[in-house]
């Protein structure tokens, strides 16, 4: 497929073997994968913590971890005196429109998450995390004109081919992991494109969101309703959620810093696979060889796409061009 990007001038081998070098690589830690598996463990038992919520409406427990996400990263800005993104609002303040969209996004996705617990769809939330990245290249050829490699183009072939087994077996269209594939996906494309980094973003997303939030409480008549309610023994459950919402992102921030982007990228898969355990073995919703068919050209399909991944690494492409340099 021809590139729809302008042509660019071509670079001596060895000024991009040079220039290539200057950009630093990851060396991968033992420490910085414990990091990354602490986050993504925490990840992974996010149904357990929001199946203690269920005496909750799902929009009600989204308005409390967005406040309580808010109240933590401003005591961790206030701490670490944190402050360029003001600047940065200054210089661009279109920039809120964005983080204001991006805001609704991530918070459809965590609406969606919660109602698929709530309503025994964990089986279906997996899926849309396990979908997510192949949903991500889709988008990223859409909306952002890249080119898809061959392989790419199979994994995703493979992620459509799922959805219509789903509608043509199952009888309904899968919108709940569609919702979370999809707006994960674009809240992703979003942030490449933002200047903000991510603690500051969701922040700045958190503040958008709160009034909201706050208005939904006071008209709602539920539980948040009620002054009192919020300095009661009960709130300190929902409390929970901005600390379980906040320590695994920068857990994670972290460990992009230790770890390989290569050897990240596949630790993201182990969030969704220990949901679609809870799902299956702990919380026993059922999993037929019609799921099990669905199930398996997704896997099929991030297989293809790891292995894509893994040949195209950085790293990789790094050692080729010194060597092409070199001869």
């Amino acid at each position: 497929m021809p590139s729809t990007r302008p042509t660019q001038p071509q670079i001596p081998v060895v000024e991009a073997a040079q220039q290539t070098s200057t950009k630093p690589v990851i060396q991968t830690t033992s420490k910085g994968i414990m990091t990354a598996f602490m986050a993504f463990a925490i990840w992974s038992a996010f149904p357990l913590y929001f199946k203690q919520l269920s005496a909750y409406q799902p929009i009600e427990i989204i308005g409390h971890r967005v406040v309580w996400t808010f109240i933590c990263i401003l005591m961790v800005l206030a701490v670490t005196r944190r402050w360029e993104w003001v600047q940065t609002i200054r210089e661009k303040p279109a920039i809120l429109v964005v983080t204001f969209a991006s805001g609704i996004l991530i918070a459809t996705n965590w609406l969606t998450y919660v109602w698929a617990v709530s309503a025994d769809q964990i089986l279906a939330a997996s899926l849309g995390y396990f979908i997510s990245p192949l949903i991500g290249i889709l988008m990223s050829m859409l909306l952002l004109k890249e080119r898809l490699r061959p392989m790419q183009w199979l994994a995703v072939s493979l992620a459509i081919i799922s959805v219509l087994i789903q509608i043509i077996l199952l009888g309904s269209l899968p919108w709940v992991s569609l919702v979370i594939a999809g707006t994960f996906s674009i809240y992703g494309i979003m942030q490449r494109r933002t200047p903000l980094k991510a603690l500051d973003g969701l922040f700045i997303e958190t503040i958008l969101l709160v009034p909201f939030f706050i208005w939904w409480f006071w008209q709602a008549g539920v539980s948040s309703s009620q002054l009192g309610f919020w300095f009661s023994s009960e709130i300190w459950l929902l409390m929970l959620a901005g600390p379980i919402t906040l320590v695994p992102l920068l857990l994670f921030n972290q460990s992009t810093k230790q770890v390989a982007y290569s050897i990240l990228s596949f630790m993201n898969y182990m969030t969704p696979s220990l949901i679609f355990c809870l799902a299956v073995f702990y919380y026993k919703e059922p999993f037929d060889t019609q799921r099990l068919l669905v199930f398996g050209l997704i896997w099929i399909g991030l297989l293809i796409f790891s292995i894509d991944l893994w040949r195209h690494r950085p790293s990789k492409q790094l050692t080729k061009s010194s060597s092409q340099a070199v001869s």
